[in-house]
C-alpha cells in the first residue's frame, strides 16, 4: 500500500513539473511573439518621418531643376549642379525603394496562430481522438499535456518566421536611413552649391 501511495505521489510530481515546465516554456515563447508583434507594430508606424524628408527633399530637388535662374551660369558649375541633382535623385529613389520594402514588401510573410475554428474543430478534435485511442487511462492529464505540445509548435512556427520577417525589415530600414542620410547630405551640398552660384 505504501508502495502504490508513493508511485501515486511520484506520478503527481512528474506530471506537475512537467506541466511547470511547459507552461514557463509557453510563457517564454509568448513573450518573443509579442516582442515581435511589437517589432511589426513598431515598423508600421516609422512611416511618418522619413516620408516627410523625402518630400522635402523631392520639393528642393524640383525647386533647383526648374528655377529658371540657375540656367545661365559657367559651364563647370552647371555639371557640378546637374551631378548632384542626379546623386540626390539616385539616392531618394533608392531610398523609397527600400522603404517599400520595409513597408509592403514582407506583410504577407507573416505568421499567426490559426484560427478559432481550425484550432477548435480541427486541432482539439483530432487531440482528443488521439488521446482516447492511446492514453484511456490518464485522459485529463495526456489531453492538456498533448494541447500544450500544439500551443509550443504553434509558438515556434510563428516566432522562427516573424523574427526572421523582422529581421529582413529591419535590415531594410537601416539601409532606407543610411540612404535618407547620403541624401541630406547630398541636398546640403546642393543649396550650399546654389548659395554660391546666387551670390555671384
Amino acid at each position: 500500500m505504501l508502495i502504490i501511495s508513493n508511485l501515486t505521489v511520484l506520478y503527481v510530481l512528474y506530471f506537475s513539473v512537467m506541466d511547470n515546465s511547459k507552461d514557463y516554456i509557453i510563457s517564454l515563447l509568448k513573450d518573443k511573439f509579442d516582442y515581435e508583434q511589437k517589432r511589426k507594430d513598431d515598423f508600421e508606424t516609422s512611416l511618418g518621418i522619413p516620408i516627410t524628408i523625402l518630400s522635402a527633399l523631392f520639393a528642393g530637388a524640383y525647386f533647383v531643376v526648374s528655377d529658371s535662374s540657375l540656367q545661365g551660369i559657367n559651364c563647370s558649375l552647371l555639371t557640378i549642379k546637374w551631378i548632384l541633382v542626379i546623386l540626390l535623385l539616385v539616392s531618394l529613389v533608392t531610398t523609397l525603394v527600400l522603404l517599400f520594402i520595409v513597408y509592403f514588401g514582407f506583410k504577407r510573410y507573416y505568421f499567426s496562430f490559426p484560427d478559432s475554428d481550425t484550432v477548435y474543430n480541427t486541432d482539439y478534435k483530432a487531440l482528443e481522438e488521439y488521446t482516447k485511442e492511446h492514453y484511456a487511462d490518464s485522459y485529463e492529464e495526456s489531453l492538456l499535456d498533448n494541447l500544450k505540445n500544439k500551443v509550443i509548435h504553434w509558438y515556434l512556427d510563428c516566432n522562427t518566421n516573424n523574427t526572421s520577417v523582422n529581421d529582413r525589415r529591419s535590415n531594410a530600414l537601416y539601409y532606407a536611413k543610411m540612404s535618407i542620410c547620403i541624401s541630406l547630405s547630398v541636398g546640403l551640398a546642393l543649396l550650399i552649391l546654389i548659395c554660391f552660384i546666387k551670390s555671384i
